[in-house]
């Protein structure tokens, strides 16, 4: 873009001088004002995108770069061999919460995050750990499913601050929204300004304990319809089945990844709401869930499987019925630990 702009004004300058030669003082005079309005108009476009890059909504996809040991982290940081890290999904990055414990961890799920994707993620920062160390694979309901041809393009914009630009699919285009943000979404940007500067309430995202079952009914339909599955008892179909397979070989790849470089590989699935895990039970646990991780983990490292756990029935550890909010990941994390024997 910097390269852009530079051949922008060169040419500019050869237009006024060619102007100036050619053609008379009213033909300067408005190469000249069109250049003024057009270096206005840059500087304008400039403050006002750096205006939308401190808006919630662009704030909102950048990760806490404080859980990840990048070039800049290590040159504030003395830290090292780290005792345990999770790589995980949306539910993974509202159940770990290691704040309160006296162990060196990271929780490197992110809201959404593909196994794919956590896998690089921890591909790119594994030499943290300490020898031993456990790597936590956190799964979802739907993990056994492939994403990557369904999430949008967008999802990637998170990792433009986390991975090298060849791990990040279409990278220039990521780099371009985190950069001109007024560029690729002006309609979106403006709007997100008028919220800032207007201070327009945000969504929390909580919800009240009565809601909890309307709650439930909408992630359910959702992953339906993500899914494109008509008969949650059913078979999974072909397309379906294709997913799984991907994720069957992603999967196997992280244990072995692991295990080669003598790190502690351990799957979990944190808890959910009951009355969201009421509605994934049965046969589709066997099809979905519990097949996958069979046939992926041939090695037969530890799995804890949370998802009807009593200790975490109660409305107070769930800020809705898929996220656990703080006092419930901090109690989760607490238990996890104990079973794993590292507090």
């Amino acid at each position: 873009m910097k390269k852009k702009f530079f051949a922008l004004v060169g040419f500019y300058l050869i237009v006024l001088i060619v102007s100036a030669v050619l053609f008379s003082y009213t033909v300067v005079l408005i190469v000249l004002c069109l250049g003024v309005l057009g270096v206005i108009c840059l500087v304008c476009g400039w403050v006002i995108n750096n205006e939308v890059k401190k808006t919630e909504w662009f704030r909102s996809v950048i990760p806490d770069m404080n859980n990840y040991p990048t070039n800049e982290w290590y040159r504030q940081h003395d830290a090292r061999n780290y005792d345990i890290v999770n790589i995980g999904s949306s539910s993974a990055k509202y159940a770990f919460d290691y704040s309160n414990v006296s162990i060196k961890a990271f929780n490197w799920a992110e809201q959404p995050q593909s196994l794919s994707y956590g896998y690089k993620i921890l591909k790119t920062y594994f030499s943290i750990l300490r020898r031993g160390g456990v790597v936590v694979i956190s799964l979802g309901p739907f993990s056994g499913l492939d994403v990557d041809d369904i999430w949008p393009e967008a999802r990637n914009d998170k990792y433009y601050y986390t991975l090298d630009p060849a791990l990040i699919v279409n990278y220039r285009k990521v780099a371009m929204r985190r950069r001109y943000p007024l560029l690729v979404s002006p309609i979106r940007s403006l709007k997100e300004l008028v919220k800032r500067f207007l201070r327009y309430p945000q969504n929390s995202g909580k919800v009240e304990k009565n809601r909890f079952l309307n709650d439930a009914d909408k992630w359910y339909h959702n992953w339906l319809k993500e899914f494109e599955i008509d008969d949650i008892n059913a078979p999974l179909s072909e397309e379906n089945k294709r997913r799984q397979g991907k994720r069957v070989a992603l999967l196997s790849d992280i244990i072995t990844f692991c295990q080669q470089r003598d790190l502690r590989p351990v799957i979990v699935i944190p808890p959910l709401h009951p009355y969201l895990a009421s509605k994934l039970l049965g046969i589709f646990r066997e099809n979905y869930i519990y097949s996958f991780i069979n046939k992926a983990n041939t090695a037969r490292v530890p799995f804890y499987d949370y998802m009807d756990d009593e200790r975490f029935a109660s409305d107070k550890y769930y800020r809705n019925t898929f996220f656990m909010n703080d006092a419930g990941a901090k109690y989760f994390t607490e238990i996890f630990l104990k079973e794993l024997r590292l507090i």
